[in-house]
């Protein structure tokens, strides 16, 4: 309404808008609900119950789905342990020397003690069926890990249950989970 007008003004406003418009494009898709396959809702059952949808396709995202067919290696004698998979189906077989240990089906983590020891494996670990499974690469998975302590949390405590049930299972029965 002014005799000259404010073009200045003018543009400043305009780029205001524009940022306000673009924050709130962001937060509207960030915000927004976020649908899990089957699988993917089968390892937050399994492992991350207690994480958003958002967070498990994260932790998802830093892995790789494989599929092993039946007598497919995961663990080889004398190799060292770079990977650990989560089984969704499926058997694992773990044998010393031809000799089976025992197997391990769906929740059970491959990998994951000698992964933490850090020593070659001892035994083989083997699929005893069709297999599906989500792998992560150790590296990868401990910066992610690093980088989000309440998924750590969840993953350990995961850990700790697998890791007792094995030791369980080995033993004869001697630990009992809690």
């Amino acid at each position: 309404l002014q005799p000259t007008p404010l073009w200045a003004a003018f543009g400043w406003s305009v780029l205001f808008t524009g940022i306000n418009i673009f924050q709130a494009w962001r937060l509207l898709v960030e915000r927004r609900p976020v649908k899990l396959s089957a699988e993917e809702e089968e390892v937050r059952k399994l492992v991350f119950r207690d994480l958003p949808s958002k967070k498990v396709l994260q932790v998802i995202g830093v892995g790789t789905w494989v599929s092993t067919p039946a007598g497919g290696q995961l663990i080889e004698h004398g190799k060292p342990v770079e990977t650990i998979s989560l089984i969704l189906s499926g058997k694992v077989q773990v044998t010393d020397n031809g000799r089976v240990l025992g197997e391990m089906g769906p929740g059970q983590i491959v990998g994951s003690a000698l992964l933490m020891s850090g020593a070659p494996a001892e035994v083989d670990a083997v699929a005893a069926d069709d297999m599906r499974a989500l792998r992560w690469n150790a590296a990868t998975l401990e910066t992610y890990l690093g980088a989000n302590p309440e998924t750590r949390s969840l993953f350990q405590r995961h850990l700790a249950r697998d890791l007792a049930g094995k030791v369980e299972r080995l033993g004869g029965g001697v630990v009992s989970q809690r």
